[in-house]
């Protein structure tokens, strides 16, 4: 083969190359928003929320659960750590400091929760609110069927 030919052929593969994986980013992103779609609708379905409840309601929800979620990645390290080894494994010091710092991240989580409480009195009547908390508890209880029968027909874990 000449040079040229082998140019082309490279070219053509990380083209290929490319664009197999911007389709595969471009289908996660749509699983993605499309749960997120469910989520809302499942939500605003089991609060009875209107139009403008919804329009005021859910950016708040978003600020909270982009809070927890920083909260959660500080401490991934930590978790990972404890995952990779048994707590025997580690020493007394870094074991303390692993689980000092995962108390110290709750607490944080739940500073967070009342703050937003707060905010969701502000935007919600209460009745909603509390509609609110119990349509959480079923969402994660149906998440978690979901995950385990995908799991169990053979799916890949997340």
């Amino acid at each position: 083969m000449s040079f040229n030919k082998i140019n082309k052929l490279s070219i053509v593969l990380v083209i290929t190359l490319f664009s197999t994986i911007l389709s595969a980013q471009n289908e996660s992103n749509q699983k993605k928003e499309n749960r997120e779609a469910r989520k809302i609708a499942f939500f605003t379905t089991k609060m009875g929320l209107n139009t403008e409840e919804s329009h005021d309601f859910w950016p708040v929800v978003n600020e909270m659960n982009a809070e927890l979620k920083e909260i959660r990645n500080k401490n991934a390290h930590g978790k990972m750590i404890l995952i990779d080894n048994k707590s025997e494994d580690l020493s007394d010091e870094k074991l303390e400091e692993i689980l000092d710092a995962r108390m110290q991240i709750g607490k944080e989580q739940m500073d967070i929760k009342i703050k937003y409480h707060e905010k969701f009195k502000k935007v919600l009547p209460i009745q909603k609110v509390a509609k609110f908390y119990q349509a959480s508890r079923e969402f994660k209880k149906l998440q978690s069927e979901r995950k385990k029968q995908n799991n169990y027909n053979g799916e890949r874990k997340r």
